[in-house]
């Protein structure tokens, strides 16, 4: 009986130990454009990721898809085409569409894991003018 709750006491302390950060999940701070934003067309050559932490490059997933271009109805979401770079700390991601985007909403959609290896994920919309 002593054994065990030495052994408690031990891994308690040991999950006190554990800096804040490490049970922390990637989340997304920022992003340029910002959600629900509208942009006139000449600025949308480049959308910018920000996280609170670093996140694990070979976790991350990111799609950008345009859903509604402006005069026209039910308009099907269309994949757009991109490059990406992560930032050199880490914890930023860079999108570079292939042509620059068209007058319409986009939404980008992510999913990444940091230090925790817990992946996390969310969308946002912003429009082209």
């Amino acid at each position: 009986m002593r054994n065990s709750a030495v052994a408690a006491t031990l891994a308690s302390l040991a999950l006190l130990s554990i800096p804040g950060t490490a049970l922390a999940h990637a989340k997304l701070m920022s992003s340029t454009p910002s959600a629900n934003s509208v942009v006139p067309g000449a600025n949308a050559r480049s959308i910018n990721l920000v996280f609170n932490e670093r996140v694990i490059a070979a976790t991350v997933k990111v799609d950008l898809v345009m859903t509604a271009m402006p005069g026209t109805r039910d308009h099907p979401p269309m994949k757009v085409a991109f490059s990406s770079m992560m930032g050199k700390d880490g914890k930023s991601i860079m999108l570079m569409p292939r042509r620059a985007l068209a007058p319409g909403t986009y939404q980008v959609t992510w999913s990444a894991a940091g230090a925790d290896t817990h992946r996390m994920g969310s969308q946002f919309v912003f429009t082209v003018r």
